[in-house]
């Protein structure tokens, strides 16, 4: 992947409907092409647009204009007035793709974990219910591909102990504490993971309000997102790591293998965190996804 531009970032917000403030930063080469897709990366739970500052640098640098933002409630963007849920994070992608595009732009959407899970339900139209219905299938549309990273469509059910747990204070207080934090969390990393990388996951977990950590995980229960995927078209890059334990690679083959036009990548050795884990890996195949048949 070439990388030959320089790089330049600015920061924007988008306003939903129910209010909340979406912070998104936009990476771009310094002679954007306005022809190519946007690519829009969305984090998971407990994370920040920060876990994608590799690959959106990367991508930048090899000629692509890039936006990643703040889920609701985490980082800089505020909680709106509705609760947390599959669909509701589905229409804030809406929300940020609309703000930050013409009608006429093709938007590549890129989703690690949770971010995934709101990914999958803009572009199977899940999210085309209440007012910004018309607008959601009209942006939906101009999807030109998905990148799923870690991701499934449905098997994900949160036990109800372990939401507790994530929205308590003693766990908040663990999480604090570096060496304690990174060995709680150790389970959502390969075995290659470097120190940075480990640090990285727990600072952002550690930074998220926990009653927003105990929303996300919950709104997992039940999902079930299967019915919609023959109706996703577009080309489809799903990417697994061999040794990702929260969400099983065996969730990623499946999902793969239920899109019309998807194709399934293993990272060896990479747990759950590939954004941090592998970033050039992930923008490796958006770059990919984005450039073919240019």
């Amino acid at each position: 992947m070439p990388t030959r531009h320089a790089v330049t970032t600015t920061d924007h917000t988008a306003t939903t409907d129910d209010h909340a403030r979406l912070a998104i930063t936009v990476h771009q080469p310094g002679e954007p092409d306005p022809s190519r897709p946007l690519v829009v990366l969305v984090h998971g739970w407990a994370a920040s647009r920060t876990v994608w500052h590799a690959t959106a640098s990367q991508l930048a640098a090899a000629g692509h204009t890039v936006a990643t933002y703040d889920q609701r409630g985490h980082a800089s963007s505020t909680a709106g007035r509705e609760p947390i849920g599959i669909e509701r994070l589905a229409r804030d992608l809406d929300t940020v793709v609309g703000t930050l595009t013409t009608p006429e732009r093709p938007v590549v959407v890129v989703g690690h974990s949770g971010g995934g899970y709101a990914a999958l339900a803009w572009a199977a139209g899940l999210s085309a219910t209440g007012p910004s219905a018309a607008k959601g299938r009209a942006s939906v549309k101009r999807l030109a591909g998905l990148v799923l990273v870690s991701t499934a469509s449905h098997g994900q059910n949160t036990p109800a102990n372990e939401v507790k747990m994530m929205g308590s204070k003693l766990f908040s207080r663990a999480l604090g504490t570096p060496w304690l934090g990174r060995r709680l969390l150790g389970g959502t990393h390969g075995p290659s993971a470097t120190l940075a990388a480990r640090e990285a996951n727990r600072r952002l977990f550690a930074a998220t309000v926990p009653a927003v950590r105990a929303a996300c995980f919950a709104s997992t229960q039940e999902m079930d997102q299967r019915a919609g995927l023959a109706g996703i078209t577009a080309p489809t890059a799903v990417i697994t790591g061999t040794e990702d334990k929260i969400v099983k690679p065996s969730f990623s083959q499946a999902l793969a293998s239920a899109l019309p036009h998807a194709e399934l990548h293993r990272i060896p050795g990479t747990g759950h965190m590939v954004p941090l884990e592998a970033p050039q890996h992930v923008a490796h195949h958006v770059h990919l996804l984005v450039t073919a048949g240019r």
